[in-house]
């Protein structure tokens, strides 16, 4: 089975000294539930994120091409949840604030914020249920090292092959494609197993035919 990440495969090792895991899961665990509610502007979130940031104030352009992305017919419940996951994440000053992240974000938090969001809601969009993002273990662990993974960062006191194994072992889309992989494998395991029996069966037949 390949070992590689899966849609975040690509993302480079990053900065070390980014915030600590346990700070962003921890904190998943105290997002309001409002942020999950349809009628929450995910846009209003960001574009109230970007200043609060490093005082950007987000472009029209900007703003409509993300209600776009959250108003589309393609899990648009999910990432509005995500996004506004995200910005609830990013405004912890643990997260913001950690050295990694300044180096990764090099002098615009703005920048470095929206193109975490963008990810997010590409990578894990329609992946699981809105709320078990705070309501699991493993989706919360999933979302915080997402975040940290596209932000080019690695969780504090973590080793880039570390992060790498820690995210495979919690990726929702990796998961189900090692599943598939084995699916596979058991079926072609299977009809090796069926053929088998009937060359064998095959085999004592022609020398029962040959008494």
């Amino acid at each position: 089975m390949d070992r590689r990440p899966d849609d975040l495969e690509r993302a480079r090792a990053g900065q070390p000294d980014g915030p600590a895991l346990a700070a962003l899961v921890h904190r998943l665990t105290l997002a309001p539930p409002d942020l999950l509610e349809p009628s929450v502007s995910a846009s209003a979130l960001v574009a109230d994120a970007a200043v609060i940031l490093d005082g950007t104030v987000l472009g029209r352009q900007v703003l409509r091409a993300l209600d776009t992305d959250l108003t589309g017919p393609a899990g648009s419940a999910s990432r509005r949840a995500l996004v506004g996951l995200t910005c609830w994440l990013v405004l912890d000053p643990a997260v913001h604030g950690a050295p990694g992240v300044r180096a990764a974000a090099a002098g615009s938090l703005s920048g470095w914020f929206l193109r975490v969001v963008e990810g997010v809601q590409r990578v894990l969009a329609g992946q699981r249920p809105e709320r078990e993002w705070v309501q699991s273990d493993d989706a919360r662990e999933e979302l915080a090292r997402a975040v940290c993974r596209l932000g080019g960062v690695l969780p504090a006191g973590e080793s880039a092959a570390t992060a790498d194994d820690r995210w495979l072992a919690v990726s929702s889309a990796y998961q189900r494609k090692v599943a598939q992989s084995m699916a596979v494998e058991v079926a072609r395991a299977e009809e090796l197993a069926r053929a088998l029996a009937a060359q064998k069966a095959k085999e004592a037949a022609a020398q029962y035919a040959n008494y």
